[in-house]
């Protein structure tokens, strides 16, 4: 069971302005060009400063933002349905809050670990401002009656409509009790699977830990108990690949194609691809492709038969010593990259060595690892498109 409760929460004035990608996937160019705009989400969520001073101007960015009306607090409690549209994709979900008492029980299920220094920055974040603007995403098993309602509330005229960053966003509020009830008795029965967002829901976890050794009785309406989340079916997911980009084989490019034979079947492809099913993986290896089919299909888990833990478990660990690669300065990694010939320029024009290029993970697979209590490899999924920042922050101040 899940518990999901209204909000009441700041809603800027102008969101096409206000809001922005994500924290962690905004580059130090985004940011920059971003900061140019007073009126911008990004001086909360990535503020300027060293050390402590960092999570004081947040603060500052916040107060400014309430005392100057770029965002303003709702009257009512309410839930919200978000749409975002293009010609390529579209889906929705509801943004709500969730119960950390069923984070911390394991009904909001996650499927990965978090990280100290991330965790920690995000923890100092939330104590310090005491606000979140970031969504946490979550799906739940495709349920008809919840999907019917999310349709019914759409019949009203949306509160936000606006285009950016290549997509059409809509936003309607609801504040009809008797709705609002009846998604709490459906969502009784559901559990809900992190998709992403681990850090922001960690950190609001540790924030609520903080206000009950605080108090001496517990308020069970505090704002704080809940989570900012954005839910959506699993039918309305798109996740994209995760790709791996080596910079400097540590062995020649023939002693490498020779050594990962043992586990693959290595055919020299002509042009350029995207690999089409599980267990089958593309390399761009010094200006040549190549398709690797795994040979071996007898996995002692679903989390080992993904072609990230397979890459990791046979190429990356044993053949190029990337034992961690979180920490490696040797790989990176590209997010939702389905063009091509911007991956070729990766090796051609940056000089790296090679290029993997990955299948999706499937979000079924996600639900089975995370319900067995498993973990996914480091950079797994690419959700896209990304859920925007900011046009809903939850104050957690009673």
């Amino acid at each position: 069971m899940v518990l999901i409760s209204s909000l009441k929460p700041f809603l800027p004035k102008n969101p096409e302005e206000f809001c922005t990608n994500p924290y962690d996937v905004i580059s130090k160019e985004e940011e920059l060009e971003l900061k140019k705009n007073p009126k911008s989400l990004i001086h909360l969520i990535l503020p300027d400063g060293i050390g402590e001073e960092i999570y004081q101007n947040a603060l500052k960015a916040f107060e400014k933002f309430k005392k100057e009306k770029i965002i303003i607090r709702e009257k009512e409690s309410c839930i919200f349905v978000y749409r975002q549209e293009s010609d390529q994709f579209s889906h929705q979900g509801l943004i709500l809050g969730v119960s950390l008492e069923d984070y911390e029980s394991g009904n909001i299920i996650k499927h990965e670990h978090t990280r100290e220094k991330p965790l920690e920055d995000r923890t100092k974040h939330i104590t310090t401002t005491k606000v979140s603007a970031g969504l946490v995403w979550t799906v739940f098993k495709t349920n008809k009656e919840i999907n019917d309602l999310i349709e019914n509330i759409k019949k009203q005229k949306p509160l936000f409509d606006f285009k950016k960053l290549g997509y059409r966003h809509l936003l309607w509020k609801e504040k009809d009790v008797d709705i609002i009830e009846s998604l709490k008795k459906l969502f009784l029965n559901e559990k809900l699977y992190i998709a992403d967002g681990h850090h922001r829901a960690a950190s609001a976890a540790e924030y609520r830990k903080l206000k009950i050794k605080e108090k001496s009785k517990k308020n069970p309406n505090a704002p704080w108990h809940y989570l900012l989340t954005y839910v959506a079916s699993d039918d309305q997911v798109r996740i994209l690949p995760y790709n791996r980009i080596v910079k400097k084989l540590p062995i020649s490019e023939v002693e490498f194609l020779a050594q990962i034979k043992k586990d693959f079947d290595v055919l020299p492809i002509k042009s350029s691809f995207n690999p089409s099913r599980k267990n089958e993986i593309g390399l761009y290896l010094k200006g040549e492709w190549y398709k690797l089919l795994v040979k071996e299909r007898k996995f002692k888990s679903i989390r080992d038969s993904l072609d990230v833990a397979i890459l990791q478990d046979k190429i990356l660990g044993p053949i190029l010593k990337i034992y961690d690669p979180r920490a490696d300065e040797n790989i990176f990694f590209v997010g939702g990259l389905l063009e091509l010939k911007r991956m070729e320029k990766y090796i051609i024009e940056e000089g790296n060595d090679l290029f993997i290029n990955l299948y999706p993970v499937s979000i079924t697979d996600l639900e089975a690892i995370s319900a067995e209590g498993g973990v996914m490899p480091p950079k797994s999924t690419w959700f896209d498109p990304k859920v925007l920042s900011g046009l809903v922050l939850h104050t957690l101040e009673e």
